[in-house]
């Protein structure tokens, strides 16, 4: 995938493609899609070939298999999932918006502008109770790293006094914890009905509303309620 690529795929920034994708785009957005549809051990390199109407060989001048266009898979994920989001910069004084506010309230409209993030969302919580890189990857990428920034975060509003005083540890396990069991509420247990964004945003912001009144200064608590 191109660098051109990789670097529009960040949260709230929509793939920009001008003609046609390049063959080796074309293979990881059918796998993908074969991935996120049958699971990535039942998807076989031919399958993929066939489906882009290519031949196995053709695949694997561009990857070297199956494991590889997976590698590309995390890479296309990590630049949409760990690009800051505007109220990381401001440590939760954006326009007075809480910080949880700022993670939480623009999740729905940017992962669904994303549709390949809600498939790629799919792979990895499909698959990585049976394989382990996927599992290993989770753990190091959504639970770990994702722990470690929202620890560094928190802190950094503790500090600026954003957020009331607090272990910025715990916080962070458990923010990350709510954010990863909303995804898999939303996009594999609801995977069937269809998503109604208002009812998102609605369900969202019962849960901003928690965490603000758990973790804002009082002051700023009453003064958002007034």
């Amino acid at each position: 995938m191109s660098d051109e690529k990789l670097t529009s795929v960040k949260m709230g920034r929509p793939f920009k493609t001008t003609g046609d994708k390049h063959t080796k785009e074309k293979i990881l957005d059918v796998a993908i899609d074969l991935f996120s549809q049958h699971g990535y051990d039942r998807t076989s390199v031919r399958l993929i070939a066939t489906t882009i109407g290519l031949t196995e060989g053709a695949v694997y001048r561009h990857y070297a298999g199956k494991e590889a266009i997976l590698e590309s898979i995390f890479e296309v994920a990590e630049n949409f999932i760990f690009a800051p989001l505007p109220i990381e910069q401001t440590l939760g004084a954006l326009n007075g918006q809480s910080i949880f506010r700022g993670l939480l309230a623009p999740l729905p409209e940017i992962i669904m502008a994303e549709p390949v993030i809600v498939k790629i969302i799919r792979i990895i919580y499909n698959e990585m109770h049976h394989n382990e890189k996927i599992r290993q990857y989770y753990l190091k990428e959504y639970v770990e790293r994702a722990n470690d920034n929202l620890h560094e975060l928190f802190k950094k509003c503790i500090e600026k006094g954003t957020i009331r005083v607090c272990d910025p540890l715990v916080l962070s396990k458990v923010f990350n914890s709510f954010r990863s069991e909303w995804a898999f509420q939303t996009f594999i247990i609801k995977q069937d009905s269809p998503i109604d964004i208002e009812m998102l945003k609605q369900d969202l912001n019962a849960a901003i509303q928690f965490f603000e009144e758990l973790f804002l200064p009082i002051k700023t608590v009453l003064t958002a309620t007034s």
